[in-house]
């Protein structure tokens, strides 16, 4: 925030809470499409459960906390959609529930009300499904084979392998990495729809919505290290476009990692954040144990955000100045 001396008439600049988050929001329903278009109802079966348990875990959470049965802004909402996108379309409908009620009650409303979390809580309950069931998160249906998957009740299909496990297990994966941009693949919901999210990205920096230089530093040290130390016997170019666009790398880096909560006030304290961020992705993807690395990766930099504002401030000078 910038504090000026002016005369009147006020009018405020930049965008508020609400239009933040309404066109994250926007940009997340216009990423649910193509799934939906793609195998029927179940994706928007899946969003409305996991919004609707946010928005139920946020007004028990503010009702314990106030006394008063309220929301004051679509932040619940934009939780579970985040959720939703990280998980498997095949995964029990009651998953992403209680991924987005941990992130509610347990992630969020501890702290008070919104912009105060230390921690992404839609990362927090992804991370937190991914403990707990593994087998149910890291298990994707297979596109090329039969499959059904009704809005409600069990789905049937045969199991495929994502991307990201087949470079976790240090081989090439059959497809190219271009059809990675839009196909239909084995893996979590925003997988394949690099594209979509690419446009969505750009919506969020356009309208203010969202800074770019987490996302940029995060993208460009994860590309670095992909090329330095690529995990497959292939070319440096080829590491980078599968590292990039397999799993959810690219949506955490336009979804998660540009979080204006989390990350730092300055703009080097963000770029720094970003790249922090970036290498400890790849850090769980060379060493860890799951394929899919990007929420811990946010948790872990959420965690260090406070030390690297205060750090640059300090660095600086900027103890006594107003910050943007």
């Amino acid at each position: 925030m910038i504090l000026r001396d002016a005369a009147p008439p006020f009018t405020r600049e930049g965008p508020c809470v609400r239009s933040m988050l309404g066109w994250t929001l926007f940009a997340l329903f216009i990423l649910l499409v193509v799934p939906t278009v793609r195998y029927g109802p179940r994706p928007v079966t899946m969003a409305c459960a996991a919004m609707l348990t946010c928005l139920l875990c946020e007004l028990l959470a503010n009702l314990l906390r106030t006394g008063r049965f309220f929301v004051t802004d679509p932040s619940p909402l934009v939780t579970g959609m985040v959720c939703v996108m990280l998980m498997p379309l095949n995964a029990p409908l009651w998953l992403p529930c209680a991924a987005g009620a941990f992130a509610i009650l347990i992630a969020k409303a501890p702290f008070g009300p919104f912009g105060r979390t230390p921690f992404n809580p839609a990362a927090a309950g992804v991370a937190f499904t991914a403990l707990c069931w593994p087998s149910l998160v890291f298990t994707y249906f297979d596109p090329s084979q039969p499959y059904v998957l009704p809005a409600f009740g069990p789905c049937v299909f045969r199991e495929g392998q994502s991307a990201a496990a087949v470079l976790k297990d240090g081989l090439k994966p059959d497809i190219l990495p271009l059809d990675l941009l839009w196909n239909p693949i084995a893996g979590p919901l925003a997988s394949g729809l690099a594209l979509v999210v690419a446009a969505g990205g750009l919506l969020l920096f356009l309208s203010g919505s969202a800074h770019w230089e987490p996302t940029a530093f995060f993208l460009g040290v994860t590309a670095l290290l992909a090329a330095l130390f690529p995990r497959i016997a292939c070319s440096p170019l080829t590491s980078v476009k599968y590292e990039l666009l397999s799993g959810s790398l690219l949506f955490c880096a336009v979804f998660m990692v540009s979080n204006p909560v989390c990350e730092p006030r300055s703009r080097t304290g963000r770029c720094i954040y970003g790249a922090l961020a970036g290498a400890l992705l790849m850090v769980f993807r060379y060493f860890g144990q799951y394929e899919q690395g990007a929420v811990f990766a946010v948790l872990a930099a959420d965690a260090v955000s406070p030390l690297l504002s205060a750090a640059v401030e300090h660095l600086r000078g900027w103890e006594a100045k107003a910050h943007e």
